[in-house]
Order: C-alpha cells, then structure tokens, then sequence
C-alpha cells in the first residue's frame, strides 16, 4: 500500500490538505471522492527511507514545540480522535515547516506499524518522554500522560528561565564593566600619559600603577585574548570526561550557598521525573534508572545509582537515598511517609514542588546580593582609574599655583 499527498477542496470550498493510503493512485482518488473532496493535486510520497528517513531521524522539536506538541496530543486524543488523525492535525499546526516535518515523520512512523513510543525514539526525544509515553500505550491513558509530560516540561522551562534570568542581568553588568576598564586602560590612560611626560614630574604610585596595567594591556592584548579562549576551549574540552567532571561538582558542592542551590535543584528535577514516571505505571527500577539522567551532579547521580541497587536488593527507596548522601532529611522523610501511606508518586512530586519554591527564593535571595556587589565592584574600578587620571592633574595645578 502507497501514501499519496493531496491538495483538495471540501464540500465547502474549502483547502485541504493531507495524506491517505491505497493501492494505487485510481483507489486513492476514489477514497477522496466518498469523503465528498474535489481532488486538485495528488502525488505519491516518497518511500526511500535511506535517505530521506536518516534526515528526518536527525531532526527533533525544540523544548517549547515539544510541549506544544504534548498539550495538543493530549487535547486531542481525550476529545476521542485518533492517534494518527491527532498527530495529521498537529503537523497541519506547527509554526514552522521543519516541526511539521519531524511531527509528520512521527505519523509515518505510526502508519508503518510502530508504536508512538517508538518512533518519539526515532527522532531523538527524551528517554523520560519516550518512556512514559510507551506506559501510556499499554495502559490506555496516553492523553493522560501526554498531559503529566507537558506539565513536567514546562515546569522544568520556568525553572530554566528563573535560572536564566538569575544569571543573565549580573553577567551583563559584569561585561559592561569589564568593557568599560578595558577601554579606559587601552584608550582613555594611553592619551592622558603623553601628557603627564610632557609636563614632567614624579607620578603617585597608583598612576603609576595604572600606566604599567596600560602598557601591559596593549602590549600584550592578542596575547591575552589567545590564552583566555585557549583556556575555555580546555576546559570544555576537558569536561567531556567523566572523571574531571566529577571533580568539578565535588568542588561545586563545597561551596555553601551554590552547593545547597544546585542540590535542591538536581532533587526536585530527578523527584518530579521519578513521580511522573511511577504515576505512568514505569517500573520502579526503570523509573530510577531513567530519573537519576535528569540529574547533572555527578556524585548525586553515583549516589543515586547505588541507591536503585539498594531498592533492588530489597531496601526501601527512602533507605536507598539516605545511604547514597547528598538528599535533605526533609525529602528523605517526605519520601519515607510516600512510601508507608502508598501515595509514593504523588508525595514525590509534592517533593519537587517544595523544593522549586525553595530553589526559586533562593535564587532571587542570591540576585538581591550580586547585583550591588557587581555594581559597587565596578564604582570602584572605574573610580579608581578616574583617581590615578586626577591625582596628577592636582599636583600639577598645585605645582603651577
């Protein structure tokens, strides 16, 4: 059987578009006739997967169409549409032409026989989607997990977006300063310091200070651009192994603030994840085994990995967590309660909510901090350079008078 791509018109006159299947292209045109359409166009899709489907694998939706496009799939099949309809009416409603696509490809996928969580693999979504998705299969309540997926996604992007917008306006303060000096030392102090030999005469030490910084910048500017980038591209290059990453979280989680900041986030990211995934009907040791990827502290994650093993022998997951270090007494006993009262997946979640809030005061507690403190940095920086400039041109007025 052949896919055909048509271009028709409704019984209304209105432009439709779409795909449908038959033997050949005399049964295809039939099959449109009964559904009342006046076909303009029909052509037969291309079946070289080789090709065409490598391509279309490697494409994926960004995170805010992939929410876009579980909210919509849930909408759809709770309305009692079915699945490969409701996937034809996303594709028709994607924004661009590459997400339509990628969401048709998926369609393909499911016409050709494979699940939905299949083809989600195919083209590169989350294990934690993919995996949820396939329990929503097999249970029958694939809206109802396309809906808890939307929400896990967009929670994930606000905590995202709080952590971008944190870290955003003290970086560009930072920058501005640092462009500011760097301008005054190779441009501003240059010109003012053939003036100052002109005139002659001892310089204050902090003048003299700021010419040797001058000199130095435009000196050895190229210099110390090459080994700035060198060193960003090394340790980028650097943290692709394992080892030096567990290292730098090692030293991250020794630093008080950053380290009860990241831990709280990493927890209610692989809580929410866990809940999520339980709630789905996952297994516990697949559920675990799937959080702990949405974790991105190395040594949690090791903890964690032991912590599932300790489930599998037999111990409760609140034991199991105790044991592997790194997670609140408040959680642990959260989790504990979960466990006795069989409400597990709803008390971890409940987790996640606690922690969000948490990790969200905390992190306009350390903005109100950093924002004055990068401020008066740079006053001072600037003022100091604005010092060395005018302490010369005093004594030299007090000489003249």
């Amino acid at each position: 059987m052949s896919l055909f791509a048509y271009e028709a018109l409704d019984a209304k006159g209105r432009r439709k578009k779409g795909e449908v299947e038959a033997d050949n292209e005399r049964l295809a045109r039939q099959n449109l006739k009964t559904q009342q359409f006046i076909v303009r166009k029909l052509t037969l899709v291309e079946q070289n997967k080789q090709k065409k489907g490598e391509h279309q694998a490697s494409q994926r939706l960004k995170s805010a169409e992939t929410v876009n496009f579980l909210q919509q799939l849930s909408t759809l099949i709770d309305s009692g549409m079915p699945l490969v309809e409701a996937l034809s009416s996303i594709a028709e409603g994607m924004e661009n032409a590459r997400a339509c696509r990628v969401v048709g490809s998926i369609r393909q996928l499911v016409l050709e026989g494979q699940s939905l969580a299949d083809a989600l693999r195919t083209h590169q979504f989350d294990d934690v989607i993919c995996n949820m998705v396939a329990a929503g299969e097999e249970t029958g309540q694939l809206d109802a997990v396309a809906s808890r997926l939307s929400e896990l996604l967009e929670r994930r992007q606000e905590l995202n977006q709080e952590m971008l917008s944190a870290t955003l306006y003290p970086a560009i303060i930072l920058m501005f300063g640092v462009v500011v000096m760097l301008f005054l030392l190779a441009v501003v102090v240059p010109q003012i310091v053939s003036v100052f030999e002109r005139a002659g005469g001892d310089l204050p030490t902090l003048t003299l200070v700021v010419i040797a910084a001058s000199e130095f910048l435009r000196n050895h500017g190229l210099l110390l651009t090459l080994v700035t980038a060198s060193s960003v591209f090394s340790y980028l290059a650097a943290m692709r192994r394992e080892s030096l990453r567990y290292q730098r979280d090692l030293w991250l989680l020794k630093i008080p603030v950053l380290s009860a900041l990241l831990l709280k986030t990493n927890i209610s990211r692989y809580a929410r994840t866990l809940g999520m995934l339980l709630e789905g009907g996952v297994p516990a040791l697949v559920a675990m085994q799937i959080a702990q990827q949405s974790v991105t502290l190395l040594p949690m994650r090791q903890g964690l990995l032991q912590a599932r093993e300790m489930l599998r022998e037999g111990a409760s997951l609140a034991d199991g967590l105790k044991a592997a270090g790194n997670v609140p007494v408040l959680a642990l006993r959260m989790i504990a309660v979960g466990e006795q009262s069989g409400t597990l997946a709803a008390m971890l979640i409940r987790v996640a909510d606690n922690y969000d809030k948490e990790s969200s005061r905390n992190i306009k507690r350390l903005l109100t901090i950093i924002e004055p403190l990068l401020v008066m940095g740079m006053a001072v920086g600037v003022g100091t350079l604005a010092m060395a400039i005018l302490l010369p041109i005093v004594e030299m007025n007090q000489l003249v008078n």
